[in-house]
This record gives structure tokens, C-alpha cells and sequence, in this order.
């Protein structure tokens, strides 16, 4: 080889070199002007959707030309279905997204499962405003592109997600359907429920049990409520579990069965504050209002977990409520009741019970009236419970029968006229003395034969 062709040949591998070297440049050119155009765009979606929408479009264009790689152009795919409803741009918003979900199985599943809840909740954002009619569509896209998708936790949280919209919405049979899809999913071949997918049908009974509550169908809900406790022992969500005990202890309350709703309502409160739920301080107001109705005389209080909300204005109110109960101040629990400030009476369920936690609250000023007595005017009662003669007269009648207060009413003088406890319980002495006497009497007359 002579010395030029050696010249020669050195030459064109140096210009391979710098050909390599210039094409590497490029190329992270292009990922520096791809993530620059996402980040800006990232900072204008809010004060210019427009220009957002723009530099997101050009993430997508860049990084398309690109080839395979979708991470940029996914995200900001994502941000452009978002921006798109918000611009009131259905048909595009429905394109993108389409599009976006065919990156489905290139991202990993988090990313996926991120982008998605992404755009559905947009959509069920209360201030949104969307209509049935595109939330439908969306929610079929979605299902029509998983459905090749091996990712069934995602299938599933989606499925949830519609029948939470659904029942916000108002729409009950869509609910059943999604109810029956999720409750399928977790069963075996032979139709028996899959232990194994607890955590799932714990979510599909939680949404089933709240549209049990919706629809007010309590004979569905005493069925299924004891399956949940059941899951409960092998898997317990606080999440779901604080939506299932606070309908239980709702069930219970419709029933009277005041003790049990408390336990219930408690156990909701505690799974509501463990996964930082704010419903726990909404569950805590309902754990006093069947803890009172219910006669308890443990304050709900007293424990660590409530003193952490009972600055909270409207926990603060409930807590007004149960200091008025126990030191018998009529006048300042009704005074708790009816100010505004308190939102008692802004909360339909709370309101469900005033009435019945005002007889309760007048039956323990009525204990505390009549003790040092023996006769009492039930005029002198009504009074003092701001009622009526005849109503006075039916909850000292109610709380005789329940053996609250041992006494009869005299009809003819409108007196209450009370045994005692003491007495009563003299007379219950002597009657077990005697009855022993007895005993020991025949015991001794068998021996003598």
C-alpha cells in the first residue's frame, strides 16, 4: 500500500468519526429541545392553554419522529386530553386520548395507570361539568383499549371510577352494571366469590353497600354488609374500609340499633383518619350522635384520635353537644342545635336524628328532675323540658316501660309518683331473704322424715 493510499484511507475513517459525532449531537438536540418544549408547556397550562396545547403538540411531532420512543410524547399526550376538555374541544380531547392508549403497553403500568386517572378524574371534577353523554365515550375508550390490555387492576379501578361517577350522577342501573362486571371479575369458575382478590370485592361491595344506601334498599344491605366484615379478616383497605363501616353504622341507626351504629361509625372514623380521608371528621360526628343516642357514658372524646379534630368547628359543635348532655343543659344544647355556625343543620343525616336526640336529651333532664322526689307534677316537668303536659306524659309512660324510671303516673292528679330504686330494691332483698327462708324451712322438714 503506498504512503497516499494509507493518507487516503485515514482520512475517510477520520470523516466517519466526525459524522458519527455529528449525528450523536443531534440527537440530543432533539431530547433537549423534546423536554424543553414539555416543561414549558408544563408551565403555561394554566395561565395559556393555547401556547401549552402548542408546545405539547410539537413534544408529540418531536419525539414521533424520533421512532419508538413514547415517553415524552405520552405525558404529553396526557396533558393535551386534559386541556383539551377544559378548552371545550371534545372531539379532539376524544382523539388524543385514543391516541395516548395506544402507548398503553410501551409505558410501564404506573405510568399508565397515572395517565388514565389523569384524565378521568378531570373529567369527574364536580366543577367540570361534564356531560353524560361525553363521559360515556370516554369510558368506552377506555375499556375498548384495555381490553388488550393485561393490566386488570387498571380494568378494575377504572370500572370503579365509572361507578362512582354514576352514582354521584344519579344514574342507579348503570351502577348495577358496573357492580355485577367488578363482582364477576372477582369469582371463581364455579361463581363463588375469589378470596384470593379480597381487596377487589371489598371495593365492589363498597360501592354496592353505597348504592344500597342510595337507593335506600336496606334488605340488600343486611345481606351483603356481613360478607364485607367476613373480607375484612384477610384484607383490610382503610380506604374502603372507612366507606363500609360508615354505611353499616347508617344501617344500624335506621334500625334504632343505636350501640351497634356507634361501634360502626367509630371503626368508619378510624379508617377514614388512618388513610387521611377527610370524611373522618364528618364520620366523628356521627360516632357522638349514636353514642348519645345510644346512653353512653363513654365520651367519644376521651380518646386520642378525636382530640385531634375537636378544635374543628363543626366537631367542636357536636362536642358542645354531648357537655350540654351530660351536665342536663337544655338550654345550651338547644342553643348548640340551632346556630348556623354549627352546621348541624346543614347536614341531612344529622337532621334525620334531631328529633329523636332531643327526646333523649329531655329524658336525661328528666332523670336528673325527678330523683330527689317521690311525687312530681307533670306540669312542674313540662316546664321545665319546655313541652307540652301530653308529651311529658308519653316519654315518662315510654320510660317506665323501659324500666328507666320505677314509679307509675297518677292520671287523675297528673302526678308521677316514683317507687325509689331503694325501695325497690329493699323489696327485692327482703323477697330473696324470704325465699331462702323457705328453702332452708322445707330442707329441714325433708331431713325430720
Amino acid at each position: 500500500m503506498s504512503d497516499s493510499e494509507e493518507y487516503d484511507y485515514g482520512s475517510d475513517e477520520e470523516q466517519y468519526n466526525y459524522s458519527d459525532e455529528d449525528q450523536n449531537d443531534e440527537g440530543e438536540d432533539d431530547k433537549i429541545a423534546i423536554e424543553n418544549a414539555y416543561y414549558e408547556g408544563d408551565d403555561l397550562k394554566n395561565e395559556n392553554p393555547q401556547q401549552a396545547c402548542q408546545l405539547f403538540e410539537r413534544v408529540v411531532q418531536l419525539e414521533g419522529e424520533r421512532g419508538d420512543e413514547v415517553k415524552w410524547r405520552f405525558k404529553a399526550l396526557e396533558n393535551l386530553v386534559v386541556l383539551k376538555f377544559k378548552l371545550g374541544a371534545y372531539d379532539e380531547m376524544a382523539s388524543r386520548y385514543a391516541e395516548m392508549l395506544t402507548h398503553a403497553q410501551t409505558v410501564t403500568r404506573n405510568e399508565c395507570g397515572d395517565g388514565v386517572n389523569a384524565v378521568l378524574d378531570a373529567l369527574a371534577d364536580p366543577q367540570s361539568q361534564c356531560s353524560d353523554e361525553i363521559m360515556r365515550k370516554m369510558f368506552a375508550i377506555t375499556f375498548s383499549a384495555l381490553k388488550s390490555s393485561s393490566n386488570e387492576r387498571l380494568w378494575f379501578n377504572c370500572n370503579v371510577k365509572a361507578g362512582k361517577l354514576h352514582l354521584a350522577r344519579g344514574d342507579h342501573n348503570a351502577v348495577r352494571q358496573v357492580v355485577d362486571e367488578l363482582k364477576k371479575s372477582c369469582q371463581k369458575p364455579d361463581g363463588t366469590d375469589d378470596s384470593s382478590k379480597g381487596t377487589s370485592l371489598l371495593e365492589a361491595y363498597a360501592l354496592e353497600i353505597s348504592l344500597c344506601a342510595a337507593t335506600r334498599d336496606a334488605r340488600r344491605m343486611k345481606r351483603i354488609y356481613p360478607r364485607t366484615l367476613n373480607l375484612n379478616a384477610a384484607v383490610a383497605d382503610p380506604r374502603i374500609m372507612g366507606v363500609i363501616r360508615e354505611e353499616g353504622g347508617r344501617m344500624h341507626m335506621r334500625d334504632a340499633n343505636f350501640a351497634e351504629a356507634y361501634n360502626e361509625f367509630y371503626a368508619g372514623f378510624r379508617a377514614y383518619q388512618e388513610a387521611g380521608n377527610s370524611r373522618a371528621k364528618d364520620c366523628l360526628k356521627y360516632v357522638v350522635l349514636a353514642n348519645m343516642l345510644a346512653l353512653s357514658d363513654i365520651n367519644p372524646f376521651d380518646a386520642r384520635e378525636a382530640k385531634a379534630y375537636q378544635e374543628e368547628t363543626e366537631v367542636a359543635a357536636m362536642r358542645r353537644l354531648r357537655v350540654s348532655y351530660d351536665a342536663n343543659d337544655l338550654r345550651q344544647f338547644e342553643t348548640t342545635l340551632t346556630d348556623k355556625r354549627n352546621n348541624i343543620q346543614s347536614d341531612p343525616f344529622l337532621m334525620e336524628y334531631v328529633d329523636p336526640l332531643r327526646r333523649r336529651m329531655r329524658e336525661q333532664v328528666l332523670l336528673s328532675l325527678v330523683k330527689p322526689y317521690r311525687r312530681v307534677k307533670l306540669d312542674f316537668l313540662a316546664g321545665k323540658l319546655q313541652l307540652s303536659e301530653s308529651d311529658v306524659e308519653q316519654i315518662v309512660v315510654a320510660m317506665i316501660l323501659d324500666d328507666r324510671i320505677e314509679g307509675e303516673v297518677d292520671m287523675l292528679e297528673k302526678h308521677l309518683v316514683l317507687s325509689g330504686k331503694e325501695e325497690g330494691k329493699k323489696h327485692r332483698e327482703l323477697a330473696k331473704w324470704a325465699g331462702a327462708l323457705e328453702s332452708l324451712a322445707k330442707g329441714m322438714a325433708n331431713r325430720a322424715q
